[in-house]
């Protein structure tokens, strides 16, 4: 399904796959992370990979866990988008 502008709507952060990028709509503090093209200016990370299973990433990439949902919590491994 494709909004008025042609783009698919934002998915929240806890259903991207690495490669994908995310918005934060939120602050840094208290983050609403929604999924959103690498090439578009208000990308700000990427998601380099899950930890869902591990529930921790490593100190080099910036850490999000979503809690609740269907599946449980999930964790993403992300990095910062240099534009």
């Amino acid at each position: 399904m494709a909004t008025d502008d042609g783009k698919p709507p934002a998915e929240v952060a806890r259903y991207a796959d690495a490669g994908d990028c995310l918005d934060n709509r939120g602050t840094h503090a208290n983050p609403v992370l929604f999924t959103i093209a690498c090439s578009d200016t208000k990308a700000d990370y990427k998601v380099m990979f899950s930890a869902t299973a591990q529930g921790k990433c490593p100190q080099e990439f910036d850490e999000y866990t979503e809690r609740g949902g269907r599946t449980g919590d999930t964790t993403l491994c992300m990095t910062r988008v240099r534009h």
